[in-house]
């Protein structure tokens, strides 16, 4: 599966500038996860206390898409990716960032966990690295589909998500579901539009993402949800 991935990405530009994530177009195949999520991100960094002079850390980002939103929180952003060679701050990975116990004191990790080897071992070294009183906003996938960059393990539920928090120490306290069952429907047929014709098929992503916003709100159900994004904080 993972030779047949790298295959079929083979020649593909990236699909994502740091607009595309926090203010994607509703032409984007992937406009209804990358907008829930951005919303999502900033009405959790609104529960967190104005910090001026406090330090974030965008774990798993070399480009921090949401970098503006924690710096207007009052955040001095670090980032760390598996390499340092797309400007990333530190190298390192999620279970193992090498980075002073208590140094941050917030950490961001969007979309990150299901590419771990051992997520367990990732929210225990959130944990380890955050300061006592600080926050943790991450987001993970319910529904998605297989994505190896460069390794895709996971998925959750709401009540994985919250257990790996609390099993690391962090209380949660917030946990948001990113569309209903109608959403979801419609992304996974974008999903399956996109692999078959690629940005050709831009005016059905159009038209299935504004159905998707109108029937997310006709029939909400967030029990079948593609996305979570939690807020905890370590005690």
């Amino acid at each position: 599966m993972h030779e047949h991935f790298l295959a079929a990405q083979s020649g593909k530009r990236s699909r994502h500038a740091i607009a595309d994530r926090v203010a994607p177009s509703v032409w984007q195949y992937d406009y209804l996860t990358l907008s829930r999520l951005s919303q999502d991100v900033r009405t959790l960094l609104g529960e967190v206390p104005l910090a001026v002079g406090a330090t974030a850390l965008d774990l798993g980002s070399d480009k921090s898409p949401y970098q503006a939103l924690m710096a207007s929180r009052g955040y001095d952003v670090r980032t760390l990716d598996i390499t340092r060679d797309g400007g990333a701050d530190y190298a390192g990975t999620a279970e193992a960032t090498g980075l002073p116990d208590a140094s941050f004191d917030l950490v961001l990790c969007t979309q990150v966990l299901e590419h771990c080897m051992n997520p367990w071992a990732a929210v225990r070294e959130i944990h380890r690295i955050l300061r006592p009183g600080g926050y943790l906003i991450a987001s993970a996938p319910h529904v998605w589909f297989f994505h190896p960059h460069p390794t895709d393990h996971w998925r959750f539920t709401q009540e994985g998500i919250t257990h790996l928090c609390r099993e690391a120490g962090l209380e949660p306290l917030t946990l948001l579901a990113q569309g209903g069952s109608v959403l979801t429907l419609c992304q996974v047929v974008n999903f399956l539009a996109y692999g078959m014709l690629g940005r050709l098929a831009a005016p059905l992503y159009g038209a299935l993402n504004l159905a998707a916003s109108v029937g997310d709100r006709l029939v909400p159900n967030e029990l079948f949800c593609h996305n979570f994004a939690c807020l905890a904080r370590r005690e």
